[in-house]
């Protein structure tokens, strides 16, 4: 897997948030170690990640530090009025002896404050820490449907382009096919192009058919109908669509016949006609 491919697969994301195999963190440190694009990326990702906790980090409350001196005052209160308070001097050891005991007292009531104070602020970073993964998370989804968006958004225009290079390819002869009895009004459009026998088709105003009925593409070849291919319905049927290959013809004509098309046109229900 190269540089590119690592990027866009997701797992430099995965790995900043802790989500990945040890294979797939050993795969991701060696790129980071090999690869200028790889480390660049990462840093990238665990800055935005950093930002975002920082961004939103919530202070301990204000009273949190009083609380815990308040009970760390209790605790040696309590524990001074449980005996005798001995001065200390150089010649009491039993004076030197509880006055290092206080001093251990306080010692560990401050221990227990930090831990405490630890112990919240890490509760605090961890919650911030989950909120960024689930954000970065909803950021990648994000960046996948407008990826996918964009893919869609490509393969529209690069058809829309070569429509737009049959309509304008000046080899190919433009036959306008009018509607014939009930289907006065009814227009498509042939490109037809003799010399590479290729045949494109504008269903235009073509009305929409019942299920079981289908558009079936005629081309009149020396006095016989030759079948040039069923024109596809719903939203297949938009914009142009490849026929069968015509080499020659006099004109081209479309019936209205069963779905998956008929050996020879049903000449009663023609709805559009042209001559070349």
């Amino acid at each position: 897997m190269n540089a590119a491919e690592l990027i866009a697969s997701g797992l430099l994301e995965a790995y900043v948030l802790g989500q990945v195999s040890p294979e797939e963190a050993r795969l991701v440190q060696a790129s980071r170690a090999s690869d200028p694009l790889v480390a660049a990326e990462l840093d990238a990702i665990e800055g935005t990640l950093q930002e975002f906790a920082l961004r939103n980090a919530v202070p301990p409350p204000a009273t949190s530090k009083a609380s815990i001196f308040e009970h760390i005052e209790a605790l040696n209160n309590k524990v001074q009025n449980s005996s005798p308070i001995i001065p200390f001097t150089q010649a009491s050891p039993m004076g030197s002896a509880r006055a290092t005991g206080s001093t251990g007292i306080w010692l560990a009531a401050a221990s227990i404050a930090a831990l405490v104070v630890s112990g919240a602020f890490n509760i605090i970073q961890y919650q911030r820490l989950e909120e960024a993964r689930t954000e970065l998370a909803r950021l990648e989804n994000d960046r996948a449907v407008l990826a996918e968006d964009l893919n869609v958004q490509r393969a529209s225009y690069e058809q829309s382009q070569g429509q737009l290079a049959v309509v304008m390819d000046p080899q190919r002869k433009a036959i306008l096919l009018n509607g014939v009895g009930n289907a006065v009004g009814e227009k498509a459009r042939i490109y037809w192009d003799p010399k590479a026998s290729a045949v494109h088709i504008d269903p235009m105003t073509l009305a929409e058919l019942p299920a079981g009925q289908q558009y079936q593409l005629w081309a009149l070849v020396d006095g016989k109908p030759i079948d040039a291919g069923m024109i596809e319905k719903g939203v297949a049927s938009r914009g142009l669509q490849r026929m069968k290959d015509v080499g020659q013809a006099q004109a081209f004509a479309i019936t209205i016949e069963k779905e998956g098309g008929s050996l020879t046109p049903t000449l009663e229900a023609m709805v559009v006609m042209g001559q070349v």
